[in-house]
């Protein structure tokens, strides 16, 4: 059984990123990536803010960008959002973190 399709293992997360973006869209995996982050560590206030810390790094290194991501006032994501940039991986990553139910 793949690490998507476990349940135990945050696999609700996964479908929750599923449901959230459009089935060709690639924010899809960056919304995995931050289930893989957030696991374990999104019930600790302090554990959270090192899981959306991986999201910043993450998006940084994937864009070898410049982009401050922390000043990005507006953290909604839409079913059709792409990662074009620093900011879209960056949210789509945030997504998966708030997708978490444990």
């Amino acid at each position: 059984m793949s690490n998507y399709e476990n349940f135990e293992d945050g696999g609700i997360c996964y479908l929750a990123c599923e449901e959230l973006f459009e089935y060709y869209n690639n924010s899809r995996t960056f919304c995995y990536r931050g289930c893989d982050y957030a696991k374990g560590r999104v019930n600790y206030p302090d554990l959270r803010k090192q899981a959306e810390h991986m999201c910043k790094r993450l998006s940084s290194e994937i864009m070898y960008s410049a982009e401050d991501v922390a000043k990005i006032k507006d953290l909604r994501v839409t079913s059709f959002q792409e990662p074009l940039d620093a900011g879209g991986i960056y949210k789509a990553c945030l997504a998966g973190i708030r997708r978490q139910r444990y």
